[in-house]
């Protein structure tokens, strides 16, 4: 009953309109203030509003003081900028960030005498791989006064930093507008933090390769009448650990790595769009993905997004590449493609030879589920053999007499080998999650956990028979139904007052959840223990979440360095 009322919901997105994918947000500078003098010499906090898509690029800013008499200087700067602490998906389309500008003793003493002229030119440019050619770029340009003192709370934003493993780092506290006392509200940190004479000094691990957040705070000293709420200014210092700023990532393959069901924008895709957005028969425009700027799948030509979903913090390949600092980083990948479109005479066959001429360092790929998983999973049988094979004992044979069907080992076989022979590059193969979505109305949990196995298992084998250290095959963490789907995953756990034995906690979509719970109301453990779903809804429950997502990059391995 609650299959036929999902396919009911799914028959109504035929009337939804597309949404149109909205452009990305522009540069903008605010108000420039003064602040507080250290040994005689100010600042200039020339705080600026940055797209999304610049988080963790560098920024040019160029500043001209101008005073009486004559007295000019140019101050051109390129800043690391970052956006604050880590959101996934990330919703924001811009951040703020305040830029110092140290003025000398003589240029601070004309202006605390005086109100300077400032002018401003802020560019906000996204060179995704490096080339010259802008994917995004805005700017905009202010000529103000600078009144002789800022407001005491305005500060400084830090630029993001990279350390060294087992390296200490020191860094000059943020300026401000007036004297104020730094505090670590740092807890559970990987490494030590230390404040001290007026810097952040920061220790990590010599082992450690990855993201720091630090939140310090800076105050009024204790007994000062302020209220509390503005007694505190936030800031996070984000570090990467490691050596990985100049690597280049590419990410080619389907649905699970360009984040099918999110926008470029963040937002998830609601169910009223699946129909406008599931991929269509004879012409894969990538549409409704986190690496793509379409919203519908009736266009006739892939339009990724200006930073091919590096900002959002969604796909398995974004969120490693933040985790370790990426920024020269392509996300190719197109939802419902499969391994023959990559090869030659293939829709993509040109997309796959310009990742070979940019020679990345890694390449990030999920391949070989479609056409049959997809085909299966929306509810469409051209396996029934499966169905009636499970009864008579036949259903390994069934799966991979489907398999041979499409060539999928000689497939994949052809990618890998071609990737191996014409690039240098570290190729992580990362198997499939398992999903358990309500639309799969011919198959049970332990079938499709069955399917998804017997696929995993091809893509190791293919890559091992490649023989070739290149290939990394990568497995995600297992995504718990929270039912019994032995054999084809162990049961040995129970929150149930019966006894009951199930794979885990679920972390599968919430309608699936809830099927479920009905289905198997005495064994049934609900989940996850902590988070959203790992899987999204939108699709009926088929694609990871941005949690989901989060957990498989976290089984790829650091960059080297």
């Amino acid at each position: 009953m609650l299959k036929r009322a999902a396919l009911a919901c799914l028959l109504l997105a035929l009337l939804a309109p597309a949404t149109a994918s909205a452009a990305p947000a522009e540069v903008g500078i605010g108000k420039v203030r003064l602040a507080k003098p250290v040994d005689g010499r100010a600042a200039l906090l020339v705080p600026v509003r940055y797209p999304i898509q610049l988080a963790g690029r560098v920024a040019w800013t160029n500043v001209r003081v101008e005073l009486r008499g004559g007295v000019t200087r140019t101050f051109r700067l390129r800043t690391r900028v970052g956006a604050g602490a880590a959101r996934s998906p990330e919703r924001r389309q811009r951040f703020s960030f305040v830029h110092a500008i140290e003025l000398g003793k003589r240029l601070t003493r004309l202006a605390r005498r005086q109100a300077p002229r400032v002018s401003v030119l802020a560019w906000a440019r996204v060179d995704a791989d490096g080339n010259g050619r802008f994917e995004l770029r805005s700017r905009d340009r202010v000529l103000r006064r600078v009144p002789a003192r800022a407001g005491r709370f305005q500060c400084e934003t830090l630029p993001r930093l990279h350390a060294r493993p087992g390296r200490r780092l020191a860094v000059d506290l943020p300026r401000c507008g007036g004297r104020l006392r730094w505090t670590n509200l740092s807890r559970e940190l990987r490494g030590r933090v230390r404040i001290r004479g007026g810097r952040l000094l920061y220790w990590p691990p010599k082992r450690y390769r990855g993201s720091v957040e630090i939140r310090i705070a800076a105050g009024l000293r204790p007994g000062t009448r302020v209220s509390a709420k503005r007694r505190q200014v936030p800031r996070t210092v984000e570090i990467k650990v490691g050596t990985a700023q100049r690597t280049r990532v590419r990410a080619i393959g389907d649905s699970v790595t360009a984040g099918f069901g999110y926008y470029d924008n963040g937002k998830t895709m609601p169910f009223t769009q699946l129909l406008n957005c599931k991929p269509a028969e004879t012409f894969y425009n990538d549409a409704c993905s986190s690496n793509s700027a379409s919203r519908s799948n009736t266009g006739k030509k892939v339009e990724y997004a200006p930073d091919y979903g590096l900002a959002n913090n969604v796909s398995w390949a974004a969120q490693w590449a933040n985790e370790h600092g990426i920024s020269d980083y392509k996300n190719l990948a197109v939802t419902g493609s499969e391994p023959s479109n990559w090869l030659p005479g293939g829709q993509l066959y040109a997309t796959l030879k310009q990742v070979e001429s940019e020679d990345p360092d890694y390449i990030l790929m999920t391949m070989g589920a479609n056409p049959l998983l997809s085909e299966m999973l929306f509810g469409v049988d051209k396996m029934g053999c499966a169905i009636w094979a499970d009864i008579l004992g036949e259903y390994t044979k069934c799966i991979e007499e489907a398999f041979a069907g499409v060539d999928l080992r000689g497939r994949l076989k052809a990618l890998y080998s071609r990737l191996v022979k014409r690039t240098e590059a570290t190729i992580f193969l990362m198997r499939y999650h398992l999903s358990v979505p309500s639309s799969a109305l011919a198959y049970s949990a332990t079938q499709i956990a069955t399917m998804g196995n017997l696929l995993n298992r091809e893509i190791a084998s293919v890559a091992a028979g490649v023989g070739s250290s290149q290939l990394r095959v990568v497995t995600p963490p297992h995504f718990g139904v929270g039912i019994d789907i032995s054999p084809a995953y162990p049961s040995t756990f129970s929150c149930s007052r019966f006894g009951y034995k199930v794979d885990g906690r679920s972390v599968q979509s919430t309608p699936t959840q809830d099927e479920l719970a009905v289905l198997h109301p005495l064994s049934f453990c609900s989940g996850p223990p902590s988070g959203p779903p790992w899987v999204i809804s939108g699709d009926t429950g088929i694609h990871p979440s941005a949690a989901g997502y989060a957990q498989m990059a976290g089984r790829v391995p650091a960059p080297r360095g």
